[in-house]
């Protein structure tokens, strides 16, 4: 009984140190800036740039409901929400970086996984702050 103890233990301080170094490398995040933004600078579109950003955001993190995520010093917060709509299971996301502003928020309505859901209201949430010269795209280069 006190081995199976200790084993719970040692493994539960494994779990946690774990996950306080997956946060902590979040926050130091690099990753290669995309071509696509190089391209919006230059065509004034940044619908590519947003959708290229979102993926990269995406990949770089663990996602969990309200559970802000660091994004080159730019502290954000996912929302996901499953529902039933015509009978089938539909997932809607709203993503925004409330600190740095509070009024640009990227939803997304019915997409069929969490993933898909969460990379078009990042890429719509990219796309107004951008827009709206709120940020730019190198707000994302992590420098």
């Amino acid at each position: 009984m006190q081995i199976q103890s200790a084993l719970i233990g040692i493994i539960l301080s494994i779990i946690i140190s774990g996950s306080m170094s997956a946060n902590d490398a979040s926050s130091e995040q690099k990753f290669d800036f995309p071509d696509a933004c190089q391209i919006g600078f230059q065509t004034g579109d940044w619908s590519d740039c947003a959708n290229s950003l979102s993926t990269l955001i995406w990949d770089t993190h663990t996602w969990y409901d309200d559970q802000p995520i660091i994004i080159c010093k730019l502290k954000c917060t996912p929302r996901f929400k499953g529902r039933v709509s015509n009978f089938r299971w539909v997932w809607d996301a709203k993503f925004e970086c409330g600190e740095h502003d509070p009024d640009i928020i990227g939803e997304a309505h019915g997409f069929k996984s969490r993933r898909s859901a969460m990379k078009r209201a990042i890429a719509e949430s990219i796309e107004k702050a951008i827009t709206y010269g709120k940020f730019t795209p190198n707000d994302f280069k992590c420098d």
